[in-house]
């Protein structure tokens, strides 16, 4: 039991902290400086990203703020901005921590203000290795617009299959929408890897 407990720990303080995967640098939210903050809320008020979003309204600086402040609380929700080398790369979070179950859900976006050729692919890749490899995850899902036809293909080409629908989930452009969860395990990841 006190092993199982000490390597929970070690997990969330890994989380909690930056990493480095695969000489990218994951910059936890609550590490960032004031530019990288206004950035990343920059990048997220993006249209590009929010139409995607389940939260699709802009969000203001006060409410990002206080949105990082209580990520120091939390032991379920971890956010990261991904840089490598001098390039930031986008956006990935894993939510809904479950560590007795090992379980989580993953979020990712890329950055819109520079269109960098498959970077979807190396934060899909990092993300696997955070989850798997760094937070020993049994297993991953996400859920996702089912016209968000781009992301479902990267998930798929990751290793994520399609577990279910949500459907008529979410009131997007003037019609309900279906929200597909998809999901992969430690063991279809080791296939893959």
């Amino acid at each position: 039991m006190n092993s199982m407990l000490g390597s929970v720990e070690k997990i969330l303080a890994n989380l909690r902290g930056n990493l480095e995967i695969d000489r990218a640098i994951l910059l936890n939210f609550t590490n960032l400086n004031e530019k990288e903050r206004e950035m990343v809320l920059r990048w997220r008020n993006n249209e590009e990203i929010r139409k995607w979003m389940f939260t699709d309204q802009i969000i203001s600086l006060e409410e990002h703020l206080e949105f990082i402040g209580s990520l120091r609380r939390d032991s379920r929700n971890f956010y990261f901005l991904v840089k490598r080398a001098s390039e930031y790369l986008g956006v990935m979070c894993l939510t809904r921590v479950d560590l007795r179950n090992r379980n989580a859900y993953l979020g990712i976006y890329v950055n819109p203000e520079k269109k960098i050729s498959g970077v979807g692919s190396v934060l899909g890749e990092i993300l696997l290795k955070l989850a798997f490899d760094v937070t020993k995850l049994h297993t991953l899902k996400l859920e996702v617009f089912e016209d968000n036809e781009r992301a479902i293909a990267l998930y798929k080409r990751l290793g994520f299959v399609e577990e279910g629908r949500l459907r008529e989930f979410v009131f997007r452009d003037g019609r309900w929408k279906d929200v597909i969860v998809m999901g992969i395990t430690e063991e279809e990841y080791g296939k893959i890897r």
